[in-house]
């Protein structure tokens, strides 16, 4: 009897007794068999136990007493014990009448502990594997966590990584649990190649893919390491950027990745079949829905005859196309494109087809995977609700919504059979993802000096899908701090309704002579007019200081300088001498000193006449156009921007502020691309406001490159003076500029160079003046820069007039420049270096050959 229980135990049991089963005689001589078949089992004792209870063991012991001993039910009880996962051995024999089952039992899990993890944290480890404390160790479990841990590992790119389970046993049948790991070296992607790519280069179409090959800036990315699931993602999107460009029949034939195991590397070979280049050719509507006019949806088309086919557009027309029919109590309708292809004209004649479609009802939306983000969160981002028509368009467009908000790594939406044939359900299954991000940087740009930047922002709060950012910066010339909050579902509706609050300190005392202080806050509201149109309107109030170095100063003394004498006492010497000098009359003493005073201006009269501080109310817009194919590295299409500000509801200010910017973009060969730029704008002040000159434009480098910052423009050019940028209430510009990659540098490295020419102009300085200085009894002395007039004895003194128009210059004559720039898409974000050459300017302007700044400046 033990030597067939041994048998079950190793699966071969019932081969044994069906042997000896079908060699007996009829009469059942075998009787050492026959008799244990037959054998009723009276009692079931447990032996070996000590945590799990007796009567928990022979609950899962299929034979019962009173039932007879039978093979199959000795099997059938052995695989249940084991299933349990409770026991290490378990043995069944019996006993006379009584069977004993006879258990080991598992050890309990004391603690589990990692050695040798650098990369990966013990949390993140032991969140992964199924053997925790207090839990029951088996060897399945070991096996199963050991994989666990090896995958986690290969997801990371360190496919060479080996994991050493041990186990430590200890008293009352506990075990420690260890995992050994060699985490080993990080397994980078090394190569990336085409095979079949005649139209793209093998540079575009990497920069197209998220895996990214392995360079000496890989320490800072994780993209440059294999995922299987991340290259299947490239193949759709290398599918859709061939379609996006007019290939209709792209396919990738295969993508293959080998590891070379000495190099420790991966190589992948993507195999693609570019087909044909393909245009719209005639593109029409055809409705078979009863009241449905196709030429009510022909505005709706965004594809024209003659441009390149592009399957987003298609797409985009048959969302746009079903959105309207919804809307007109279609609900049922549906719109498919054909496409019959011309191949020897390389057109693709495109038909939308409105049919009725069948009468099918969502019964339910069943939103899994979802542990933080609320399910009114992803509920919203759908078109429809239970109990509306089920559409397939309108489900694709949800999943690119969803994939959008970039909360979670995966979404896959589904559809299963309801409870009635005209019944769907809609099962949404997502994984979630971090949706926190902290900034610190630092760097340097021309403007601001040095810069240290510290931003949190967290684009899902509370699962709320709520936007929070707090950030500040602290520089040379620039401190400020933003407190950021927006609500991308206001009211239920697609309003993107948000608060701001910020403080800026800034210092143009290098290119104006003053400081600016500006603190408030403000709420906006924008929305989308359709997919490539937006809106958003504000409202900000906040006040601003403007704060100069003039300052009241002896007129007499031992520092006098007599080449300057105006008095019989003379002027004071500044660190200019013959700088402008505004003199009180004689008996001006203001600090008792029994010495008559002058007032010394460290800025401009017309930057002093602003200083002071202000309440700005102001309400603007900004409407904005845009067909561009990437915000960050754009090769195609046309952004339009309109702006305005109206000041004046309350504040100290009136004025109105509108600027434009239009922005053309073109790939005039792989990877070489054509932009052309046009911005503008106008200040007027109203209610007989005049507005001060630290309101309007100040323009330099930023704008026409080899002009250092507010390098050109009104000026003021008293002699002796600072020569104070003064800014203008008109200006225009202009850019031409060619982007190309670098020669012998991969593409990867993020380097591009560029070849541009600017131009431009700004003029209409705001107020000049007057200056208003109260002497002693109330007295008031008014200064223009206008009005600069030569010396006058006796009287109040002025300055030598310096310009066309008094002290300060304000003509309209263009500036241009031309030059190359070196642009690079960095881990810290996209920076820039410009070496430009101005080749219309004027003597006063002040220019600057190099420029280096972050940020995308087009």
């Amino acid at each position: 009897m033990n030597s067939i229980v041994r048998f079950l135990k190793r699966g071969a049991g019932l081969v044994v007794v069906s042997v000896a089963l079908m060699s007996a005689p009829q009469g059942g001589e075998w009787f050492g068999v026959a008799s244990a078949q037959a054998q009723t089992v009276r009692t079931i004792e447990v032996e070996g136990n000590r945590r799990v209870d007796a009567e928990t063991i022979k609950s899962y012991v299929s034979i019962q007493p009173g039932q007879s001993y039978s093979a199959y039910g000795a099997d059938d009880s052995l695989k249940t014990l084991f299933a349990t996962g409770l026991f290490a051995d378990v043995s069944l024999t019996m006993r006379g009448s009584t069977l004993v089952v006879k258990v080991v039992e598992n050890p309990i899990v004391n603690i589990v502990s990692f050695e040798g993890n650098k990369k990966v944290k013990d949390e993140v480890l032991l969140s992964e594997i199924e053997s925790q404390p207090r839990s029951v160790l088996t060897r399945a479990k070991i096996e199963g966590d050991t994989q666990r841990i090896l995958e986690i590992y290969r997801r990371s790119g360190r496919f060479g990584a080996q994991v050493v389970p041990k186990v430590i046993d200890l008293p009352d049948n506990r075990a420690n649990l260890v995992f050994e790991i060699d985490e080993g070296d990080k397994t980078s992607v090394v190569g990336i190649n085409f095979i079949g790519n005649r139209a793209y280069g093998d540079d575009t179409l990497r920069d197209v893919m998220t895996t990214t090959q392995r360079n000496w800036l890989s320490w800072l990315k994780a993209t440059d390491v294999y995922d299987p699931e991340r290259l299947q993602a490239d193949q759709e999107l290398l599918r859709r950027f061939y379609l996006k460009h007019g290939y209709a029949d792209f396919r990738v034939i295969s993508a293959v990745a080998e590891l070379d195991r000495e190099r420790n590397a991966f190589y992948i070979t993507v195999t693609v079949d570019e087909g044909d280049k393909y245009d719209f050719g005639v593109v029409d509507v055809q409705a078979y829905v009863r009241d449905v006019d196709p030429e009510s949806l022909r505005g709706i088309i965004k594809t024209r005859a003659g441009d390149t086919y592009n399957a987003d557009l298609v797409e985009s027309t048959l969302e746009d196309m079903t959105l309207e029919l919804a809307n007109s109590g279609y609900a049922f309708a549906q719109v498919r494109p054909r496409g019959d292809r011309d191949y020897e004209n390389k057109t693709i004649n495109l038909t939308y087809v409105v049919e009725e479609g069948p009468r099918v009802y969502i019964e339910r939306i069943n939103i899994r995977g979802n542990t933080r983000t609320l399910d009114r969160v992803i509920r919203r981002e759908f078109d429809f609700a239970e109990g509306d028509a089920f559409n397939a368009v309108m489900i694709d467009r949800a999943k690119r919504r969803l994939e959008d908000l970039r909360y979670f790594k995966s979404v896959n939406i589904s559809r299963a059979q309801g409870s009635a044939p005209d019944r769907i359900v809609v099962n949404v299954d997502v994984v979630e993802q971090p949706t926190g991000e902290i900034s610190v940087g630092g760097g340097y740009s021309t403007r601001d000096g040095f810069v240290a930047d510290l931003s949190i922002t967290e684009r899902n709060l509370l699962g709320r899908g709520q936007i929070l950012t707090i950030g500040g910066s602290i520089g040379e010339r620039k401190q400020a701090f933003d407190f950021s909050f927006t609500e991308p579902f206001f009211l239920g509706r697609r309003l993107a309704a948000g608060i701001d609050v910020f403080y800026r300190d800034l210092d143009y005392t290098d290119t104006s002579s003053y400081k600016a202080m500006a603190a408030g806050g403000g709420a906006r509201l924008g929305f989308q007019l359709n997919q490539e149109t937006s809106f958003q309107g504000r409202y900000r109030i906040y006040q601003s200081d403007i704060q100069t170095n003039s300052y009241l100063m002896d007129g007499c003394g031992p520092n006098t300088a007599a080449s300057l004498a105006m008095q019989t006492c003379g002027v004071p010497a500044r660190a200019t001498p013959g700088g402008p000098i505004y003199r009180f009359p004689n008996g001006g003493d203001t600090n008792g000193d029994g010495i008559a005073d002058v007032f010394a201006p460290e800025a401009s009269i017309a930057i002093n006449a602003a200083q002071g501080k202000r309440l700005y109310s102001v309400f603007g817009y900004d409407l904005v156009y845009s067909t561009l194919d990437s915000f960050t590295r754009p090769h195609d299409g046309l952004y339009l921007r309109f702006s305005q500000d109206l000041a004046g509801a309350g504040g100290d200010a009136k004025y109105l502020r509108s600027d434009a910017e239009a922005r053309y973009y073109k790939e005039m060969a792989p990877e070489v691309v054509g932009l052309v730029k046009l911005t503008g704008g106008v200040m007027n002040g109203w209610g007989g406001y005049d507005i001060p000159v630290t309101d309007t434009y100040f323009k330099g480098g930023e704008t026409i490159r080899g002009f250092d910052t507010s390098g050109y423009g009104p000026r003021d050019l008293t002699p002796g003076g600072q020569r104070d940028a003064l800014g203008g209430k008109v200006y225009a510009a202009a850019t031409a500029e060619v982007q190309f990659p670098i020669p012998f540098v991969p593409d990867e490295f993020g380097f591009r160079g560029a070849f541009f020419a600017d131009a431009g102009i700004l003029f209409d300085v705001g107020d000049t003046g007057p200056l208003m200085i109260t002497q002693p009894g109330g007295r008031q002395l008014t200064l223009t820069l206008a009005e600069c007039s030569s010396v006058n004895p006796g009287g109040w003194t002025g300055v030598v007039p310096g310009g066309a128009n008094g002290c300060y210059v304000d003509d309209t004559e263009p500036r241009a420049s031309v030059g190359f720039s070196l642009l690079w898409d960095s881990p810290f974000g996209p920076l820039r270096a410009d070496l430009g050459y101005a080749v219309l300017k004027e003597d006063y302007d002040n220019t600057q050959i190099f420029r280096f700044g972050a940020g995308k400046q087009f």
